[in-house]
């Protein structure tokens, strides 16, 4: 079932010319990824979403640092060391380091990446809350200094290394169109909504991959990748339903499955107190109403996880905090309690086009809340629409009232006080919660280094959720590989979806 495809063959239907640095395919082997979705731009330090983009990208253009198999930051073409109680970080290039244009990486790449990021990047600019400056203290090695420690920068790696030479040499356009990193693969081609085409980096600091030549293919839908795998057009697919999984194995295929981000929330829109789940009762009514374990179980034949907050491992993880029990008759007692013994209508949007299973929850949560009186209004938002309604409820709180069934960042997040920043601190422009006790212990958390001391805080922070109910944890996501027999493909847990093909190793 070797997927193959000749450099000819791709050339030709595609009208291709090789780059100005990366030569023509050579091979007659193709290695065929099918994934959900392209990247929204070729160049990392402008995305505005990197759960699309890094797929991709970070086999071109190397996040500073890496992850090791249990999914901890470790050293990758930048060492990295905090002093001064976590407000200097110090950051050193790896020795030989060079770039796919062949510039070598230096100090002046990392000042022009961070720059060009925190210039474009929303998601850059939130990690930068407390910093300062950065120093070039010489050719390899630079400082970044923050005004207090804060814990939320260097985990989610949202700095990619990009070559200020090569900007200077080739301008803008060229710069975002022909991406240049040091990562285990070079660009040869991309064509959009389409597929991305890359070779092996035979210069690679982390060595030549086993792979050499490389087609990612955009594939939307599951059932199309799903399709793909099984008649021979991918060697290794991603985002596998959570239903297809026993399905493939029993057929000979071989499956992956690492817990990450996100976990599958009822989020509620808060800041409006003129809708019925401004109540908390109504939020807890809601809670009780929905059979989680039920759709698990039923729906995703168990292959998801489910925890009230953070998951085992993770710093604050509570191991006395429990999910809300599914109870129709104590539902419907909050509900009459709060003043709604008929119910209530209620719009319930789910997030569509990055994540399996939202659609198959929303449609199971109108189920069970049916059954208590509250009648929901089912549709969808693609994920850039669904951000702009949830920044416009945090902006005109008066004007947005609905709930979402949503990716929210809870467990195997980057860290988990990043996660309560993120979702429900009242200084981020996407929460819907307002809470001086939560925010203060939140404050504390991300100044926090020490994770012995960051967990209890961030025990009392979920505490503090669980009672107040802003967003009800249905399940956490699992990320589902599969792959023909002689693939072997095992990525690290937590943090995003990956698909870094120089970790793939193929039989001979």
């Amino acid at each position: 079932m070797t997927v193959r495809r000749t450099a000819s063959a791709v050339a030709m239907a595609l009208g291709l010319t090789a780059a100005s640095f990366a030569p023509a395919l050579a091979s007659d082997d193709m290695f065929v990824v099918a994934i959900n979705h392209q990247p929204d731009t070729l160049d990392p330090t402008i995305s505005v979403n990197t759960v699309i983009s890094r797929p991709v990208l970070e086999n071109i253009i190397e996040p500073m640092v890496g992850l090791d198999a249990q999914g901890n930051l470790v050293p990758g073409v930048l060492s990295f060391e905090y002093s001064d109680e976590g407000r200097i970080l110090t950051l050193r290039v790896r020795e030989g380091v060079t770039f796919h244009s062949g510039d070598p990486l230096t100090a002046d790449d990392i000042i022009f990446s961070h720059e060009r990021t925190a210039e474009r990047s929303r998601i850059y600019q939130s990690r930068l809350r407390n910093f300062d400056h950065i120093e070039r203290v010489d050719d390899m090695t630079v400082r970044m200094v923050f005004s207090s420690a804060d814990v939320t920068f260097l985990p989610p790696r949202n700095l990619s290394i990009v070559s200020k030479a090569y900007y200077d040499r080739v301008g803008e356009d060229e710069f975002v169109s022909h991406p240049n990193g040091t990562g285990p693969y070079r660009f040869v081609s991309y064509t959009p909504a389409q597929e991305m085409i890359l070779e092996a980096n035979p210069d690679y600091w982390g060595g030549e991959p086993d792979v050499k030549h490389l087609r990612f293919v955009f594939a939307g839908e599951d059932s199309t990748r799903v399709a793909m795998l099984r008649a021979g057009e991918a060697d290794l697919i991603l985002n596998v339903p959570f239903m297809e999984r026993d399905r493939l194995e029993a057929d000979g295929f071989t499956t992956a499955q690492i817990a990450v981000t996100p976990t599958v929330s009822v989020q509620f829109t808060l800041n409006n107190p003129d809708v019925p789940w401004h109540d908390v009762r109504v939020r807890l009514a809601v809670a009780h109403a929905i059979d989680a374990d039920g759709i698990v179980e039923g729906l995703f034949h168990g292959v998801p996880g489910r925890h009230p907050r953070f998951a085992p491992g993770e710093v604050g993880y509570d191991e006395t905090l429990e999910n809300y029990s599914y109870d129709p008759a104590l539902a419907r007692q909050l509900l009459a309690d709060a003043g709604y013994p008929n119910g209530f209508d209620m719009p319930l949007i789910w997030w569509h086009g990055e994540n399996s299973g939202l659609r198959e929850t929303a449609e199971a949560v109108a189920l069970y809340l049916q059954q208590v009186g509250i009648n929901t209004q089912v549709s969808s938002l693609d994920v850039p629409d669904f951000v702009g309604r949830l920044r416009a409820a945090t902006a005109n709180p008066t004007t947005e009232d609905w709930v979402g069934i949503t990716p929210t960042p809870m467990a195997e997040y980057f860290d988990p006080t990043i996660a309560l920043a993120f979702t429900y601190w009242s200084a981020s422009p996407f929460s819907q919660y307002r809470n001086e006790a939560f925010d203060a212990l939140v404050a504390q958390a991300v100044q926090t280094v020490d994770p012995e001391v960051r967990g209890p805080l961030v025990v009392e922070a979920t505490r503090i959720l669980h009672d107040d109910v802003p967003q009800i944890s249905l399940w956490n996501n699992m990320a589902v590989y599969a792959m023909r027999d002689g693939v072997h493909y095992n990525p690290p847990p937590r943090h995003l979806v990956r698909a870094m093909i120089s970790e793939v190793t193929l039989d001979d």
